[in-house]
């Protein structure tokens, strides 16, 4: 049984768990160890996250016969709905949970009345290009962004339309 839920507070070290697992599997070559624990203690501290939910930006995880399987973070920005984070599990990448996800993302913003969903995706992470390119998101930008510590997010950014 699938199932996506809100995330509550007692659920974060869960997934910050599931975070770091999907990133180091998914990022090791990529961007490295290092990067990779900047990041997850920079994006993912308990604190982080409660600010975020805290501000109204929607932290949700993917349960999979009651596993976490993986997650996914919107923000309302003026007309858009920005897609911050939509990560899974090595082990169930393939079988449509990505989807579902995305499925997600687009009925949020819908609910909103917003235009369009942008994210941001690394230049190298050629699978996630090629499943948001499969699923209607067209290139409009690239950049590199300073994240601090030395280190930069070399990224494309896609946009899908949606009203």
């Amino acid at each position: 049984m699938k199932k996506i839920i809100p995330l509550s507070t007692y659920e974060i070290p869960t997934l910050q768990q599931l975070a770091r697992e999907i990133w180091e599997e998914h990022y090791l070559k990529i961007i490295g160890q290092n990067q990779i624990d900047y990041m997850l203690d920079l994006f993912y501290s308990t604190e982080q996250i409660q600010t975020e939910i805290e501000k109204g930006i929607s932290w949700e995880i993917l349960l999979l016969d009651e596993e976490p399987v993986g997650y996914l973070v919107c923000e309302l920005k003026d007309d858009k709905v920005y897609l911050s984070k939509i990560y899974l599990k090595e082990k169930v990448r393939g079988k449509g949970l990505g989807k579902i996800l995305l499925e997600r993302a687009i009925e949020i913003t819908k609910s909103h009345s917003k235009k369009s969903l942008y994210l941001n995706v690394n230049k190298q992470n050629v699978n996630s290009i090629s499943f948001y390119e499969r699923n209607g998101f067209k290139k409009i930008d690239e950049g590199v962004f300073n994240i601090g510590n030395g280190y930069v997010m070399d990224d494309f950014i896609y946009e899908l339309n949606i009203l």
